[in-house]
Parts: structure tokens; C-alpha cells; sequence
């Protein structure tokens, strides 16, 4: 009797890859959502009001902007958390794990998704309070930040000697 080697089937390299693009993704989300330093949101919001000087009633529009949508955010972000518990959880060895696997990333597909609108809805809401030179501003202060430089409003911000890399 001789024993033949298998190799493995293009499925399981292609499980393989989606099950670490998952972890990956969800590491990031956790990076993101608990930025070093603590900075917590608030801080973000009054660093951004101070660099686009707002002027008073457009601090309380922004703030009352962020207060109206953080329930919503916070419902999705809790879903994705209970996604990525759920996938956690799951035995690669089961039956039917592919398929748990492939109903799971479709509900994560989902909810990034949900997420993507929802912070585009801020984003534009907040938009429309800006003048047309606080607009520059910001897309200025955007386009820094993604570069690296200096006088972003992100996480970590101005010289907090965060490295971006």
C-alpha cells in the first residue's frame, strides 16, 4: 500500500488568505478605534475646530452634528465587533465552515459598507457648515495628514510623536 502526498486544494489557500485579510483587518480596527495616547474624539473634534477656526455657532452645529450620529456609529461598530467575535469563534475543522466563514464576510461586507455611508453622511453634514475658505482648509489639512505632514487633524496629530509609518 503506498500512501500519495495531496496537495491542498486551491480552497483551502484561498480560506486560508481570507481568514488572515479578516484578522488583519480587524487588528486595524482596533489600532483605529483605540488610537495610542488615549486623544479620544473630543480632542480630535476641538484640534479640528481650532485649525478650520469655527466660529461659535459652528463649534455647536459640528458637536451637535457628532452627537446626533455617534449612537448610529456606535451600533455598526458594535455589530462589527460581535462579527469579529463571531468569526473568532468558529472551528476551521466543522462542517459547513466555509460556508460559515463565507456568510460571515458577507455580514462584515455589509456592515463596512453601513459604515462607509455613515461617515460620509457626517462628513457631508459637516461640510455644508463650513465656509467655502474653512472647506479649503480642510481638504488642505486632509491632504497634509495623508502625507504625513504636519498640521493634520488625525489621529495622533502634530507632534505627538507618533510615527505613521
Amino acid at each position: 500500500m503506498t500512501q500519495t502526498y495531496k496537495e491542498p486544494s486551491n480552497w483551502i489557500t484561498v480560506l486560508s488568505f481570507a481568514v488572515a485579510a479578516m484578522l488583519a483587518v480587524s487588528f486595524a480596527n482596533m489600532a483605529y478605534a483605540f488610537p495610542p495616547g488615549g486623544g479620544g474624539g473630543m480632542q480630535r473634534m476641538e484640534r479640528m475646530a481650532d485649525e478650520l477656526n469655527l466660529t461659535d455657532q459652528q463649534r455647536q452645529q459640528f458637536k451637535q452634528i457628532h452627537r446626533d450620529n455617534r449612537g448610529a456609529g456606535m451600533i455598526i461598530r458594535d455589530a462589527m465587533q460581535d462579527n469579529r467575535d463571531a468569526m473568532q469563534k468558529l472551528d476551521p475543522g466543522a462542517k459547513g465552515y466555509s460556508k460559515q466563514v463565507a456568510k460571515l464576510a458577507d455580514e462584515k461586507a455589509d456592515l463596512v459598507k453601513q459604515m462607509t455611508v455613515h461617515r460620509a453622511e457626517v462628513r457631508a453634514e459637516i461640510h455644508a457648515i463650513l465656509t467655502p475658505e474653512q472647506r479649503t482648509k480642510a481638504a488642505e489639512l486632509k491632504k497634509n495628514f495623508r502625507k504625513g505632514g504636519k498640521g493634520g487633524f488625525g489621529r495622533g496629530g502634530p507632534g505627538s510623536g507618533r510615527c505613521n509609518n
